[in-house]
């Protein structure tokens, strides 16, 4: 009883969480990573890119899985930056995002390098699993990184699809740009932004219902130049995918990266932790 109590109480302190963050739409969110989509992850290094890669590849070999013919969905496929490799390995897969610009850039590499990726255009926010067909179809489910998953609605969508093994990694700090904190607190009056469920809800959450998932950190600092104006119309484009932005607010943002550059360059430092895990769904 005290076991289900804990799990019940869990789950009310997620969905709390999640009530009191600003929340927006699949259509916003299709239009802001459409937007995103032409420049998405292209500025990464590719020698970084491949330690990412394998870096994950090698957890989910750790934990017994094999992308040799494998079955696999990747929630929140973006660009490919996990279904490309993964396909190239030897698995079938299936690349789930909301947006339309990103499963372009996923189906062009696929087609010219001939490789079994079914790209489909959905939310996972308001997916219907049966309606897909996708209940306890793939022997690995993955959503790495992505917005799909805010709840434990979305997380558990996520846990029936899989046959056996899950992958999922999130922000354990998101440490931004120290622009981002004052454009929060001063601009927007807000202490903290919302960034998804990171993984504490998840790991917490697996964790008092049985579950013993492999975990890995991560630790990364990127340092950046931009012209100013760069830096702030990316920031307004970030910022609009999780509210409303005024005019006045933009302009203040506009103002802020003015202000803070030398030179016409804004100089900025992100120091982010990351974590991932790797379960079965069988382990409890």
């Amino acid at each position: 009883m005290q076991h289900e109590d804990n799990i019940r109480s869990w789950v009310d302190h997620w969905t709390r969480s999640v009530n009191h963050a600003n929340r927006v739409t699949d259509d916003w969110q299709a239009a802001v990573w459409d937007r995103r989509s032409d420049r998405y992850a292209k500025d990464i290094p590719d020698d970084v890119r491949r330690q990412r890669t394998d870096q994950v590849i090698g957890l989910l070999r750790e934990a017994g899985f094999s992308p040799e013919e494998a079955r696999i969905l990747d929630i929140g496929c973006g660009p490919g930056t996990l279904s490309l490799p993964l396909a190239r390995a030897g698995a079938d897969i299936t690349a789930l995002d909301i947006s339309t610009g990103m499963l372009d850039r996923l189906r062009e590499t696929a087609e010219r390098e001939g490789l079994a990726i079914d790209p489909i255009r959905c939310s996972w926010w308001s997916a219907d699993i049966d309606e897909l067909g996708f209940r306890e179809k793939f022997d690995l489910v993955i959503a790495s990184m992505t917005p799909g998953i805010r709840d434990v609605e979305t997380f558990d969508r996520m846990m029936a699809c899989s046959r056996e093994f899950c992958y999922y990694s999130g922000f354990v700090q998101w440490g931004v740009d120290k622009a981002h904190r004052e454009i929060y607190r001063n601009i927007l009056n807000e202490e903290n932004g919302s960034h998804g469920p990171g993984m504490l809800y998840p790991f917490t959450y697996l964790y008092i219902r049985g579950y013993q998932p492999l975990l890995r950190f991560n630790h990364s600092i990127r340092e950046m130049e931009q012209d100013w104006a760069d830096a702030a119309e990316r920031t307004i484009d970030f910022l609009g995918g999780r509210r409303d932005l005024s005019d006045e607010e933009k302009r203040k943002i506009r103002d802020y990266y003015r202000d803070n550059s030398e030179n016409g360059k804004y100089r900025s430092t992100s120091d982010m932790y990351t974590g991932m895990m790797v379960w079965t769904v069988m382990e409890r």
